[in-house]
């Protein structure tokens, strides 16, 4: 029970799925496979319909519809990547018209082997969403196959409906479920690849495309983004002087009080050793007030530890287009020498770079 509990409660994988594929320049490719899948559908009731000699009222509208629909699923698919809320709509509506599709079958023989198509919604949504969809399709699918079996066992014999029965099981349960863990394998290897595994922040590698995918949705009234780098001062003195376990442990707690002190949308990553990097997007370029409270929290810490703090910002226009991680990075840079500058005058202060 508590391991279908835990499965029930994992969470929507749209979101992560689609910044992985853009982060990896994968989104565009994407898109037009999804589109070659979804506009290829449309040739089933398109060469279904006309091959019946008299399609009845409901053979006639419902694949007519489903044809419509699917065109439109295919346009949309060519022209933008869908939202979250789109793509639940969009696989909910198919899979129905799939199994309405298959119910308005002359032939029984043909509605079971229509059902076995909602295979292809339940792997999309094993793959991008998560369980309650993925429930949601299973359900249309057993009810539509029951359906055309109990028809197939009259029509025929129960040994063709029983496997007309076990295909259709095998097929729309194997499919989402096998997508589905190689989903939840992807996700929990690219997870930890992004993730430093002492403080559990985002490693360097991981910070920029996060940078880059924040600024694709901005709160309103943001115009700047500012870049912190902070830095340990002296904290071989720690490893040395408590061991590394201590070192560790300051570390973990610095990771803490940026966490604490930084807005919930920031992007926060340990770039390596003692080095830490955040990026915000705020309504000013002033984040002197910001990097003061680290140096005072940092410094506050046990054993004694202070921070020396280098902050760079830029105006949001001037980081729009296509690639924004070479401005990313420049700021980086900035925000990394102003940090030295705050060393080299004795640390344990915040330097702003103009």
């Amino acid at each position: 029970m508590s391991r279908l509990k835990a499965w029930w409660s994992q969470p929507d994988q749209y979101d992560w799925v689609t910044t992985f594929l853009r982060q990896n320049g994968m989104l565009t490719s994407a898109r037009m496979i999804l589109a070659i899948v979804v506009g290829s559908s449309v040739l089933v009731p398109l060469t279904v319909l006309p091959s019946l000699s008299r399609p009845s009222a409901a053979e006639a509208i419902t694949g007519g519809v489903a044809a419509t629909f699917t065109i439109g699923v295919t346009v949309l698919w060519l022209t933008r990547w869908p939202s979250r809320r789109q793509s639940h709509a969009g696989v909910m509506i198919g899979a129905l018209f799939v199994g309405g599709w298959s119910l308005v079958q002359p032939t029984a023989a043909l509605a079971a082997l229509a059902c076995t198509a909602m295979a292809v919604t339940g792997g999309y949504v094993a793959f991008f969403h998560g369980p309650k969809l993925i429930l949601f399709n299973s359900v249309v699918a057993a009810a539509v196959a029951i359906t055309a079996v109990l028809r197939l066992a009259d029509e025929a014999n129960i040994a063709t409906a029983a496997s007309a029965l076990w295909i259709n099981a095998f097929l729309n349960l194997s499919v989402p479920l096998g997508i589905w863990g190689m989903s939840r394998a992807m996700g929990t290897y690219v997870q930890r690849s992004e993730t430093d595994a002492l403080t559990g922040l985002l490693n360097r590698r991981a910070f920029t495309p996060a940078v880059g995918d924040r600024l694709t949705n901005l709160p309103p009234g943001h115009t700047h983004l500012a870049v912190v780098m902070v830095d340990l001062d002296n904290f071989k003195r720690i490893n040395d002087t408590h061991g590394h376990s201590a070192g560790d442990r300051a570390l973990q707690a610095v990771a803490e009080l940026l966490r604490e002190h930084c807005p919930a949308d920031a992007v926060i990553c340990r770039a390596g050793g003692e080095e830490f990097l955040v990026a915000l997007t705020a309504v000013t370029s002033d984040v002197v007030r910001l990097a003061a409270h680290f140096c005072t929290a940092v410094a506050g810490l046990s054993p004694k530890v202070t921070a020396s703090i280098g902050t760079a910002s830029a105006e949001l226009p001037l980081l729009t287009g296509p690639d924004v991680a070479g401005p990313v990075d420049e700021l980086v840079k900035i925000a990394d020498a102003a940090m030295y500058a705050a060393k080299r005058r004795g640390g344990n202060q915040a330097h702003h770079s103009v």
